[in-house]
């Protein structure tokens, strides 16, 4: 079969709103930034909003594999006359537009419409009026299924995950605004890209959208070409480790981070783990690697909260350690919270916050608890939901009834949560210390 004359466009919506939204984060189902309406939230917020600005990791895979086929692929934030596959992106916080997208594109176009994304796989009638396809899966498969066949399929078209993710070409960034990306404050350097070396998360949280996902690593060589390739053609000068779960197997980790050592790579970069996969001993070794920025969990501080949601709890000595050796190692500490789980109270909430305080990393990330479609979690509380407004399922808005308290109180307990964290002289001077660090870095 020749190459085809099949022209691709992954289409990205662009949120109209002022928050900042980021659709590749929560699993793929994206989150909406907002503290509160106060003039101290919005200035949470606003830092936030003018630094952050991550590409959706599919697209990236997307446009390798059609790209190694030959087909003529490229990102747009709009309409392509000429298109004939528009495959545009779902999430939860931005839907309504996405939708709009696809009609445009059936009115304004002949281009075959399909829809990819955790939200279209798991809640497909959502987009089958709008579009001629909805991906249900990882959408690689489907990509490669077309380009081997050269057919396109039609309705909910299942994608199987793909086992060997050293099979799939690097991700190709060639068409997208590599320039803009940014994962600021946490990350001044630039040019900058997020990489994918693992998938899934094998823990069993059952609130959490990486639990759906199969867990699969890639090759550390794999990973190294593609951080080298990334480094000559872009001068990449920092990167975020996307991975759910980055240090979850502590010799692959040793290699990667040996490997990045052997071949001279001078970047900073970020990932997310968690702190009981993480000691010492490989806290330096990282940072010798360049590492900057570690975002963990801890969810709350009560272990009862906890266990009703199926977390594991982390020893707090252990925490407490973690967090100091960061510390001293200047690598910047973002910790999550979860504000309004179902076993919490206004006591138990108030005693995380505390937690928090008392820690007092460089971020903490307040969200409310947020049921994802296809999680265990949805299930248990799908009869409990107080809006069917999806664009509400942001991680900041309560969405379902809580035995003990009201969605007023969660969203006033969550801005408190906030601004009495960040607007505090013990956090202002630590913070003050760490930036002066940081820029001699």
């Amino acid at each position: 079969m020749g190459v085809p004359d099949l022209k691709v466009v992954l289409v990205e919506v662009i949120p109209d709103r002022k928050r900042c939204v980021n659709k590749d984060f929560m699993g793929g189902y994206g989150w909406a930034f907002k503290v509160g309406d106060s003039l101290r939230a919005r200035g949470i917020e606003l830092v936030k909003r003018v630094g952050e600005h991550l590409p959706l990791m599919s697209f990236g895979y997307l446009a390798g594999i059609f790209s190694r086929a030959g087909y003529a692929c490229e990102y747009t934030n709009g309409v392509v006359p000429d298109a004939d596959l528009a495959l545009i992106y779902s999430s939860l916080v931005d839907h309504r537009a996405e939708r709009a997208m696809a009609m445009r594109y059936k009115q304004e176009t002949h281009a075959t419409v399909a829809f990819i994304g955790p939200f279209a796989s798991h809640c497909p009638d959502q987009f089958l009026d709008v579009a001629d396809i909805v991906v249900a899966g990882e959408p690689e498969q489907f990509a490669l299924d077309l380009v081997a066949s050269g057919r396109l399929p039609a309705g909910v078209t299942p994608s199987p995950d793909i086992q060997n993710l050293d099979s799939l070409p690097f991700p190709d960034w060639s068409t997208f605004p590599v320039r803009s990306y940014s994962y600021f404050p946490a990350l001044r350097q630039r040019p900058f890209l997020p990489i994918l070396s693992s998938r899934g998360c094998p823990y069993t949280c059952e609130y959490c959208p990486y639990e759906i996902i199969k867990f699969r690593e890639r090759s550390t060589e794999n990973v190294l070409d593609e951080l080298a390739q990334w480094r000559d053609r872009y001068g990449l000068r920092a990167f975020l480790f996307r991975d759910p779960i980055f240090s979850l197997r502590r010799s692959r980790v040793v290699e990667l981070m040996e490997g990045m050592l052997s071949r001279g790579f001078d970047f900073r970069w970020a990932c997310e783990t968690r702190m009981d996969c993480l000691d010492v001993e490989l806290l330096e070794l990282m940072a010798r690697a360049g590492m900057r920025v570690v975002n963990v969990a801890v969810e709350s501080s009560n272990n009862a909260v906890l266990k009703d949601v199926s977390r594991k709890a982390i020893p707090v000595q252990h925490q407490e350690e973690i967090v100091r050796a960061c510390d001293r190692l200047g690598i910047r500490v973002t910790v999550f919270y979860v504000v309004g789980l179902p076993e919490d109270t206004q006591e138990s909430i108030e005693e995380t916050v505390a937690y928090a305080k008392r820690l007092n990393t460089h971020v903490a990330q307040f969200f409310v608890y947020t049921p994802f479609p296809g999680t265990r979690l949805y299930d248990r509380v799908k009869d409990d939901l107080i809006t069917t407004d999806w664009e509400q399922f942001d991680c900041y808005s309560p969405v379902t009834k809580h035995p003990t308290l009201t969605p007023a109180e969660i969203l006033d307990l969550k801005e408190w949560a906030f601004v009495s964290y960040y607007y505090r002289p013990a956090y202002l001077a630590k913070f003050a210390v760490r930036a002066v660090r940081d820029l001699l870095n």
